[in-house]
């Protein structure tokens, strides 16, 4: 079917530059979802993307309409202040350009008009009286010719309503022009092309995005589960909720996607034959929200009894007028449903009771995080179409950095960083600074957020910004007011002379939510900004990072040191004073344990397994195995069982505390461990000093989870200064059996708990030296564990000449023999590395039974392994 075009003339002076970027914005979109379904294109008319240079006309207005044409079928005129330079015929272009248009409705040709003027407030020394009275007057002017004009309130309130006015100009005229089709078959296919178009709209976050949607996790409950896929069994299914609509209020911190769930109801209502109606809480004031209702209702063509469902959406507690908003809503529609997608603030979340109190019964429900399997589903998509890497790297990537800065899993933070990943694609992500500034950049450049007239520098912002975390560091105090901010960042600038547009800065960082309102004030919502922003001060301005290491700071905020070694890889300083500090906390954690160093119990425990588990090792490793493996849904669950969903809800910052020792030395192994990782360009002797350190703190705490392995069997949680342990999985049921398999994990648990903020495939040198010359056995098999985890280039090779030094019955075997069958199970793997695990697990395990010091190809083939029953054998 052939496309109809309507050309869109879209007429304005000089200032209105982002309304016009916003006309061609709302053009694609409408492109993609009415014109596909009913086979129409918008095709713009724009001077500056159809005129050219020329003298063919008497002035410059005179070419320029005449290059556009006059075959347009809408005009948009718009105006803000300004109201353009006079030309032969008229008081400025956008006159003349609105005067043909007019001329042509006056000779009956087939043509509308929709003409927009900014009413938003303007600083006394920005307005012109000259062109506020040319405006004015042009207003009443198209008044009295018989217009009817629509007034805006800033560039957001236009994207807004001239989106949706756009949309109902094309619901009514297909309605109007459809033919072949009853009218109730008509409107039902309008409203349903307009109704994905809003729900594309919702989930699209950047242009050339592909639009995905994975089903929410829908709570009945606000008490999360540490283990995401715990919450995900149990979640609610959104189309028993469309089914059998009530009043329900939906509860989620931003950016976790109650927009896109308001609009994907919505369209899953319509398509199986209800109607429910969408407002905008932002939109509407308290006074008129049920006219608003009856307003869109018509507006779609439909009567009051056809809505089933409103849905409230952008509400919240704080805003001036929310629950006289929400009461009024009730009032009016006694017998309708009513749907409240509430925004709460993430640390508010968790303790948020239900205390909306208005004359009707609400269900709550929360939307929470998404696993790693609903991580994979946008992932697969995401990569599908844009081919960023091997899915399973990509999604390894994306979930790493969620992590790491501490953010939910929404979404919109894996888009965000999927855009990132689209041109800075690294499948070991290191230099988490680098990674920040990407994403920061793509914030800055969001689709969607004001285009102002003086882009923001990003090395400007983060210049001042750094100088503003650095007050908030000095005085504890992390919330503040918007004119606070401004005040502080303008007399810093003013300080030193750069010319930075502030409130500017503020409104950016407010839109993409790296800033949000807590009730009254402000804070950076997530905690890794405000170390981002001082680490760069810190590189700026040595008397702050000298503040930050000799208060020892760092120690409550680790990620600040990571940022700050990461900027250019090569900061002494940094390394040299963790050493120290390492060193000594390490000592007082020592003096306190009272172990005594050489003593080591895992030389004297002997690999004795038993039957049954000598049946299972081999079973696991069949060869008859599927290549694959397990399905990745098991994978993506065991993946996900150290993963604390709950962590991202809490971004307090953290203080030092002295008296706790071992809390104090873990967040020294973490932040030492991050700026070696950081420091390929430090010489190397400090390089070594300080991974010195970290192996003995890493003994240290082996020590101490050794002195707390009886309170751990016999209660299953266990505290020592200032840090405590819980027993997660299954231990066994008798205390011996607990007691046995902790000692059994301990040196696992150590490295799982630091790998990944030390390792770096830049390090393996560092690790295949220092594993190739220690003398400590326990050191040593920690770094062997590490290099199984995390398989750098040539780890087989290291792990096979570990393998071979080991006694055949030694824990030390048997401990690497589990960690191979682990990774050969659970870890995403490419079929050469599931190769090589299953060649090393084999070659401990022939080791063990047939005593060869290397087993041969010929020992291997001995190990003679069952073909495992499919799901579908039975026992005979």
């Amino acid at each position: 079917m052939e496309k109809k075009i309507f050309k869109c003339l879209v007429a304005s002076p000089g200032d209105t530059k982002e309304e016009r970027e916003i006309c061609l914005k709302i053009f694609k979109e409408v492109n993609k979802g009415l014109g596909e379904s009913f086979g129409f294109s918008i095709e713009e008319r724009m001077w500056e993307h159809n005129t050219r240079p020329s003298f063919s006309g008497s002035y410059s207005q005179a070419t320029i309409s005449d290059q556009l044409g006059n075959d347009y079928d809408l005009f948009v005129g718009i105006m803000n202040n300004k109201f353009g330079t006079e030309t032969q015929v008229a008081g400025s272009g956008t006159e003349e350009e609105f005067n043909n248009a007019y001329q042509r409705i006056k000779n009956n040709e087939s043509l509308d008009i929709m003409f927009y003027f900014n009413d938003a407030p303007i600083k006394k020394s920005e307005l012109n009286s000259e062109d506020f009275n040319k405006v004015n007057n042009f207003r009443k002017k198209v008044a009295n010719l018989g217009g009817y004009y629509w007034t805006y309130n800033g560039t957001i309130d236009f994207e807004n309503t001239f989106r949706t006015h756009l949309t109902d100009y094309f619901v009514k005229l297909y309605s109007k022009e459809k033919t072949g089709s009853t009218k109730a078959n008509v409107q039902f296919e309008v409203l349903r092309a307009k109704l994905k178009s809003n729900l594309d709209n919702a989930l699209q976050a950047f242009s050339s995005q592909p639009i995905i949607w994975v089903d929410p996790v829908i709570s009945n409950t606000n008490e999360i589960s540490q283990n995401p896929d715990e919450n995900y069994t149990r979640r609610i299914d959104v189309i028993e909720i469309i089914n059998n609509p009530e009043s329900i209020v939906f509860k989620a911190p931003p950016q976790f996607g109650l927009t896109s769930l308001a609009h994907y109801m919505i369209l899953q209502s319509w398509e199986r034959g209800n109607f429910w109606l969408y407002l905008d809480s932002h939109n509407t004031k308290s006074h008129n929200i049920h006219n608003a209702v009856i307003r869109e209702t018509e507006s779609l063509g439909l009567k009051i009894t056809d809505v089933k469902a409103i849905i409230l959406d952008s509400w919240n507690s704080y805003e001036l007028d929310s629950f006289k908003k929400l009461k009024n809503l009730c009032e009016s529609y006694k017998n309708i449903p009513i749907i409240l997608m509430h925004t709460i603030e993430d640390g508010k979340f968790l303790k948020e009771q239900n205390d909306i109190k208005i004359e009707r019964e609400f269900k709550h429900l929360f939307l929470l995080a998404l696993p790693r399997t609903q991580i994979r589903k946008v992932v697969a998509e995401y990569n599908r179409v844009k081919e960023i890497g091997i899915e399973d790297n990509v999604l390894t990537k994306v979930v790493s950095d969620l992590d790491v800065l501490n953010i939910h899993r929404t979404p919109m933070n894996c888009l965000t960083l999927l855009k990132v990943a689209e041109k800075y694609f690294d499948e070991s992500p290191i230099n988490r600074t680098d990674m920040i500034e990407k994403v920061l950049f793509v914030l800055f450049n969001m689709d969607g957020i004001p285009r102002y007239k003086t882009k923001p520098d990003l090395k400007d912002c983060e210049y001042v910004l750094g100088r503003y975390c650095e007050m908030m560091i000095r005085t504890e105090k992390y919330n503040f007011s918007r004119d606070t901010f401004i005040k502080e960042l303008k007399l810093f600038c003013k300080e030193k002379l750069i010319d930075l547009e502030v409130d500017v800065v503020f409104d950016v960082l407010v839109s993409n939510h790296i800033i949000i309102k807590q009730e009254l004030d402000y804070c950076f919502r997530s905690s890794f900004w405000v170390y981002y922003f001082a680490a760069k001060r810190m590189d700026n301005d040595k008397e702050f990072a000298e503040y930050i290491f000799t208060s020892k700071k760092y120690v409550s905020f680790p990620e600040i040191i990571e940022f700050y070694t990461g900027i250019d890889r090569n900061k002494i300083d940094a390394l040299e004073i963790l050493t120290k500090d390492i060193k000594e906390t390490c000592d007082i954690v020592n003096s306190k344990v009272r172990l005594t160093g050489d003593m080591n119990i895992f030389s004297q425990i002997r690999w004795q397994p038993t039957e049954e588990q000598i049946q299972s090792a081999q079973n696991q490793l069949s060869e008859n195995v599927l290549s694959s493996g397990l399905p990745e849904e098991i994978k993506d669950q065991h993946a996900d069982r150290s993963y604390n969903q709950i962590r991202p809800y809490s971004q307090s910052i953290q203080k030092f505390f002295a008296e706790y020792s071992l809390h104090n030395l873990m967040q020294n192994i973490r932040a030492s461990s991050r700026a070696l990782r950081n420091s390929d360009y430090v010489n190397p002797e400090a390089k070594r000093e300080i991974f010195n350190e970290i192996l003995r703190s890493w003994e240290q705490l082996s020590n101490v989870l050794l002195a707390l392995t009886p309170i751990l069997a016999h209660k299953g949680q266990a505290g020592f200064d200032g840090h405590s342990f819980t027993l997660q999985g299954d231990f066994g049921d008798t205390f011996e059996t607990r007691l046995n398999r902790i000692i059994q994990v301990n040196m696992t648990n150590v490295v799982g708990f630091f790998k990944d903020d030390l390792f770096s495939p830049k390090i393996a040198p560092l690790l295949y030296e220092h594993f190739a010359n220690t003398n400590n056995s326990n050191s040593k098999h920690k770094i062997a564990l590490l290099l199984v985890f995390c398989r750098p280039r040539e780890w087989r090779k290291h792990i096979q000449e570990y393998i071979v030094s080991l006694n055949k019955n030694s824990f030390y075997l048997y401990d690497i023999h589990n960690a191979l069958l682990a990774k050969y199970n659970y870890d995403f793997t490419t079929e050469q590395e599931r190769r090589e695990i299953s060649l090393l697990a084999k070659m401990c395990f022939a080791k063990h039974e047939f005593g060869s010091k290397n087993p041969s190809p010929a020992d291997l083939k001995r190990v003679v392994l069952p073909k495992p029953k499919l799901e579908n054998e039975q026992e005979e």
